[in-house]
């Protein structure tokens, strides 16, 4: 699976002006997936507050990237002024995030579904504004980003409970990295493509 930073990379250099609407749908899925996986595997990190700061960087160059496959080339002021038509909802969420992480496992597993939900709505939401011309009221955009975000957080906490081994494997690897036995790409990948099926 490739990194988000790849696919990011790909897609912004990416010629998209002349592309079929299916070519620019796979390039979005691409970048939507990647990055929804990257911000739950950062949510690894045992440190609370620090999720919101590794996870919006993500969210930023993914907004960047559809923006870019869409034919608008975004500085980070543009994105951060769509993302801000989420408001409250995206301040709120990071605040569960943070303090989920305070509850044993259990908010362990909460953080990374909200990292990839949260993720995930804002791409799906960045693509319906982009297709649209960027002239969708805020409000619309808000009720998107909440039935999204419902959704995939849903999706994700469900598969959870249907995979109880998750953090055992996710010790194995690091037991793994940690003897020597892999290298930090080698653990990255696998916790990749781990969090991927999770």
């Amino acid at each position: 699976m490739a990194t988000h930073f790849e696919t990011i990379r790909r897609v912004m250099e990416g010629g998209y002006d002349d592309a079929t609407d299916e070519v620019k749908l796979g390039a979005v899925r691409d970048v939507i997936q990647v990055c929804s996986v990257a911000a739950g595997a950062v949510t690894l990190q045992p440190f609370p507050l620090v999720d919101f700061v590794l996870v919006s960087p993500i969210q930023i160059a993914m907004v960047q990237a559809i923006g870019r496959v869409h034919g608008h080339k975004l500085d980070q002021k543009s994105v951060l002024e769509i993302l801000s038509t989420f408001g409250a909802s995206l301040v709120a969420q990071n605040a569960i995030m943070a303090a989920a992480k305070f509850i044993p496992f259990a908010g362990w597993a909460v953080s990374i579904s909200m990292a990839y939900a949260l993720t995930y709505a804002i791409g799906e939401v960045a693509d319906f504004y982009f297709k649209s011309g960027r002239g969708v009221e805020q409000e619309t955009l808000k009720h998107m980003f909440d039935r999204v975000y419902r959704e995939k957080k849903a999706e994700k906490q469900a598969s959870a409970k249907g995979n109880s081994t998750l953090k055992d494997r996710l010790e194995q690897l690091k037991d793994a990295r940690e003897s020597g036995l892999l290298t930090e790409a080698e653990f990255e990948k696998k916790k990749q493509d781990l969090l991927a099926d999770f």
